[in-house]
């Protein structure tokens, strides 16, 4: 639950070994090589772009044919050819086939006919108009026009005349082709993309050789790449990477094996080695949630623990019903096979069981099951939380409150633990002082609001505490000097921390999204349930009108509530929290290894 403590390694060898010495480490895949060269390394391009988009179109295949496993017959070159021909093809005639249905959609309110060459008509055209129906007035009955069909908004008006008609609508573009021959040229165009899919089907039972050998070609590229970092003269050379304390040993062996003489470096604060996350499964699938936002610098903090509670519950605060978490679950039980066959799906999978978790706890605390409220005296109503004798949800001054006191403990924990990162020195009572700074903030709100002047006077010394800390110790100067200007200089530096007020104020409002996204989902379920109910009470289809509304209400809040849970749970960790704990960026940890099975 850490980030993983490196040591710089470097090993010396003869020239003679180094080939063999980089694709050893290559093997052993644990090792962020640094480049000891001035300039920057080119990677090698051993492998064209066509390749490599051969093999996303074959992966991207719905259908997958059996895998070839020998080489018999296999050409490479020629695959990426029929491919590519595939694909183009493909494309070119899916354009095709859109602009034949919307030519066929056009055409259809007018039916089967062919136009004539204006030679044929004395050089009089056809004009095609789509006149709403309450304005069919407005064309002059000097033109010669006929009305050839209508539906309930439009007549579709032919006009027979030399010149465009001035009419306040623009003529229509229609295809010249007859509908019938349209529908031919549409039928045999699905019918070739059908064939080109069978074929980019059959092909797909090479997508595993292909795969080996960009694989390859990737290991080649890598292995030159390293060579460049290296640092060599004629007889010897040095290689340089970035490897975790936990695997030391190993590469002590590997270089006792190769009789090669080797260091172990701690890494110092001057150093800026790259960044490794380590987690328990379980929690592991934040990460994600971390790094797709900011990198942590290796001497910062992980925050994936934090973030992995910290989201599933904002999550569930904003879809806050427990109707949709049982959903959810039983989404989650359908794909929970498809979410463990590789790693990543694992921690991806074990992440939505938190989330899951999370959303139905907090849906039976607010006692929401799909927008309905439980009776009186069942148990989902007696595990409901009150606040005054009524339903949490119900009363929104103290949901407020909550939203607002939890961002009041987010922030007040990101300075804590900035403050434990600074412990060495003096600036912790600076992060400790907008901890406290925010916490007063809060209880003087709070005391005046709730009329409690033992609150009121808690908040105002802890803010009073907190400010004298801010200002007095938010420098990064040291604090050991007798010159008296470089102390003014440190209380400056406090005093600029005043700017920061207004963003301790708006970060800490900002957790009311967490209230007001979660009463509108509440909100939203209730609406469509009363419709749903006003519509059975309708003789004929209103049950299946009821059922209708259900369905689609539910579906699209419950997608609302999806797509605020995420932004939003992510947007109150990666921005607010972040922002007070995370002060510095890294780079991550990219192991020097192979991609090609040995």
């Amino acid at each position: 639950m850490a980030i993983v403590k490196l040591k710089k390694a470097t090993l010396f060898g003869t020239n003679t070994q180094q080939a063999a010495i980089i694709d050893g480490l290559q093997k052993l895949g644990c090792m962020h090589l640094i480049n000891l060269q001035e300039n920057p390394v080119q990677e090698p391009q051993l492998v064209s772009k066509e390749a490599r988009e051969t093999l996303k179109y074959l992966t991207s295949s719905p259908t997958q044919r059996k895998q070839e496993k020998s080489r018999f017959q296999f050409d490479r070159e020629q695959l990426i050819r029929d491919v590519l021909e595939i694909k183009q093809r493909k494309e070119r005639l899916v354009a095709v086939r859109d602009d034949l249905k919307k030519a066929i959609t056009d055409l259809e309110p007018w039916g089967e006919f062919r136009l004539p060459d204006a030679s044929e008509i004395g050089g009089w055209q056809f004009w095609f108009f789509q006149v709403p129906r309450h304005r069919m007035t407005e064309v002059p009955d000097q033109l010669n026009w006929s009305v050839v069909h209508e539906d309930p908004r439009y007549a579709y008006v032919v006009v027979l005349a030399n010149d465009e008609p001035e009419l306040p609508w623009q003529p229509l573009d229609l295809d010249r082709r007859p509908l019938s021959e349209l529908r031919r040229e549409l039928q045999r165009i699905e019918h070739e993309l059908e064939e080109l899919d069978w074929k980019r089907v059959t092909l797909t039972r090479w997508k595993t050789l292909l795969k080996k050998d960009l694989d390859a070609a990737d290991d080649q590229a890598a292995q030159h790449t390293a060579a460049q970092c290296a640092l060599s003269d004629p007889q010897v050379f040095a290689l340089q990477g970035w490897v975790p304390t936990d695997v030391c040993e190993d590469v002590k062996r590997f270089a006792e094996k190769h009789d090669l003489a080797i260091t172990l470096e701690a890494a110092t604060p001057e150093d800026q080695p790259p960044t490794l996350l380590k987690n328990p499964e379980r929690i592991a699938g934040a990460e994600g949630c971390v790094t797709f936002y900011i990198t942590p610098n290796y001497h910062a903090w992980d925050p994936t623990f934090i973030v992995y509670f910290s989201f599933s519950l904002f999550f569930a605060m904003i879809m806050a019903d427990a109707g949709y978490g049982l959903l959810m679950a039983g989404v989650l039980a359908l794909s929970w096979k498809n979410l463990s066959q590789s790693a990543s799906a694992l921690r991806f999978r074990n992440l939505l069981v938190g989330i899951v978790f999370a959303t139905i706890v907090y849906g039976v605390l607010v006692g929401s099951y799909f927008g309905v409220e439980p009776r009186e005296g069942f148990l989902a109503d007696k595990l409901r939380v009150r606040i005054g004798g009524e339903p949490m949800m119900n009363n929104q001054t103290a949901m407020m409150g909550i939203a607002v006191a939890i961002g009041v403990i987010h922030l007040s924990l990101a300075n804590g633990i900035s403050a434990w990162n600074s412990r060495r020195s003096f600036r912790c009572l600076g992060h400790l002082g907008w901890a406290f700074l925010i916490q007063g903030g809060f209880l003087m709100g709070a005391g005046k609001l709730g009329e409690i002047p033992q609150l009121l006077e808690v908040g105002t010394m802890l803010a009073i505490g907190g400010g004298v800390a801010v200002l007095l110790f938010s420098s990064d100067r040291t604090l050991l000097s007798w010159n008296p200007l470089w102390h003014l200089r440190r209380l400056f530096d406090g005093i600029m921390q005043a700017a920061n007020l207004s963003k301790a104020f708006g970060d800490c409002l900002s957790y009311l999204r967490l209230f007001a996204l979660g009463l509108a989902s509440a909100q939203l379920a209730v609406t469509f349930n009363d419709l749903a109910q006003q519509a059975s009470q309708t003789k004929g289809f209103g049950v299946l009108l009821a059922l209708l509304i259900l369905v689609v209400g539910h579906g699209i809040n419950l997608l609302l509530g999806l797509m605020g849970g995420v932004v939003h749970g992510l947007r109150l960790n990666c921005i607010e929290f972040f922002n007070w704990s995370l002060t510095s960026e890294g780079y991550t940890f990219q192991p020097f290894n192979k991609k090609a099975e040995t």
